[in-house]
């Protein structure tokens, strides 16, 4: 490996990488290590405003202790604004149901945003190079990853600045030694127990036996596969664009154009990814709709996706429909995710989303109940009570629909089966004057 120039190559980075200006006021995350602690004189040699945040994990000890003793005195020593965490990492881990790794990263830069809301800070940069970039990538490999994840680590994204990715490890340390840079050793980091360590120790030495310009190689990789990744996106949205139409709360997605695209269950998982869906989801889905298993659900954190005849319907969780008493008039309700109005109103004919009951059979109070096995109305027109299940399979209302369907009760008889019809037996009369008003407000 050629000699480098540290410094020159992190202006000429920074600059190509459009990453940050002088103007610009900079937050760096100082573990107290030699990657942060390179990166913290090189900003320094070159002018920049820079303050420095530690957090401290408590997940080894005195070690600890002592890194945040080091980097908050090399800052006073060094005039640098300081600012330190100390979080209860293992408990939140314990109690988020995750990894301690996954605990620190959560904690550090929820605690990074928070000091850029309110110091002022354009960015929080982290010491993340080139080696780190080849291990990224190869841990993303092993676990399965598509275009995005084998870009690798961003060398900018919003807030997030990795000024350091141009470089290799060992010109870190080379530069630390010319520069008689002072850091702490993580012993943790020699430690297999992390697969990353893994990988660091064992998986990249014996590649370089076959690659000896494996981290070039990555760096090189990265930057074709983040121009993939964009490139692929923008196509993508137009592939969403007819594909997909939202209705409110929901997102409808047509399956005939779907099924008629090459790797169907890929674009699927691009489109429903947002909504907690995962790839094998996507496959069951894909397979579902050639088997043609109408009613299928799936379901993903907080969303629900059916296969409805010749679409795809997406939808959050339903609020649980609970029984209530309406006393009065006017009135508004809520039930799921729907307000509804109900007043006493001059009669002004029939229209969409509004239903009319005769005030002169109506006895207050009138009660709103889930649907129960077997409940029956008399539909609107017709003159024999219908079960109400038989009734919205007629209308061929989706399950989604139904589970969101409730009854409005006048004594022990249905009034109105909402958000659908009213029972014939109040039905306004004829040349009607005035009439009890059921007006759907808004969904979502």
């Amino acid at each position: 490996m050629c000699k480098m120039n540290l410094l020159k190559e992190f202006q000429i980075y920074i600059s190509k990488e459009l990453l940050f200006e002088p103007k610009h006021k900079l937050l760096l995350a100082l573990s107290g290590g030699v990657d942060s602690m390179v990166l913290l004189h090189l900003l320094k040699q070159c002018k920049y405003d820079v303050s420095c945040a530690h957090v401290n994990f408590q997940l080894r000890a005195e070690e600890s202790t002592a890194d945040a003793s080091f980097v908050k005195n090399y800052c006073g020593l060094h005039p640098t604004p300081y600012f330190e965490k100390k979080f209860e990492t293992k408990q939140y881990a314990l109690a988020a149901g995750i990894g301690t790794q996954e605990a620190a990263r959560i904690l550090r830069y929820q605690w990074f945003n928070e000091l850029v809301q309110t110091e002022n800070f354009d960015y929080v940069l982290t010491a993340h190079h080139a080696n780190d970039q080849a291990e990224t990538i190869l841990f993303h490999l092993i676990r399965g990853a598509g275009a995005k994840g084998l870009s690798g680590i961003l060398p900018k994204n919003k807030t997030l600045v990795r000024p350091l990715l141009f470089a290799h490890k060992q010109e870190i340390l080379n530069y630390a030694q010319r520069n008689a840079i002072p850091y702490r050793t993580d012993a943790s980091n020699e430690s297999d127990d992390y697969s990353r360590n893994y990988i660091r120790h064992h998986l990249i030495p014996k590649i370089q036996q076959i690659q000896t310009g494996f981290i070039a190689t990555m760096q090189h990789s990265s930057k074709l596969m983040q121009a993939t990744d964009y490139y692929f996106k923008q196509q993508l949205k137009t592939i969403e664009l007819s594909l997909c139409h939202n209705h409110i709360d929901e997102t409808h997605i047509d399956l005939q154009k779907l099924l008629a695209l090459p790797f169907p269950e890929f674009v699927l998982y691009e489109i429903i990814a947002k909504f907690g869906f995962n790839f094998s989801q996507c496959e069951q889905i894909i397979e579902a709709c050639k088997n043609a298993n109408v009613g299928s659900l799936f379901l993903a954190n907080n969303y629900r996706l059916l296969l409805n005849r010749n679409q795809l319907i997406i939808r959050s969780e339903p609020i649980p429909i609970t029984e209530f008493k309406i006393d009065t008039l006017p009135c508004i309700f809520n039930v799921g995710n729907t307000s509804y109005e109900l007043s006493l109103a001059s009669f002004s004919g029939f229209e969409k989303d509004s239903w009319w009951l005769n005030p002169a059979l109506i006895t207050f109070p009138l009660f709103v109940k889930p649907i129960k096995p077997g409940d029956r109305f008399i539909p609107l027109g017709l003159t024999q009570k219908q079960k109400i299940s038989d009734y919205l399979i007629n209308k061929k209302i989706d399950r989604f629909s139904k589970a969101e369907a409730f009854t409005l009760w006048n004594g022990n008889s249905i009034c109105f089966l909402g958000p659908y019809q009213i029972s014939n037996d109040f039905k306004l009369g004829e040349d009607p004057q005035i009439g009890i008003k059921i007006t759907l407000k808004k969904e979502g």
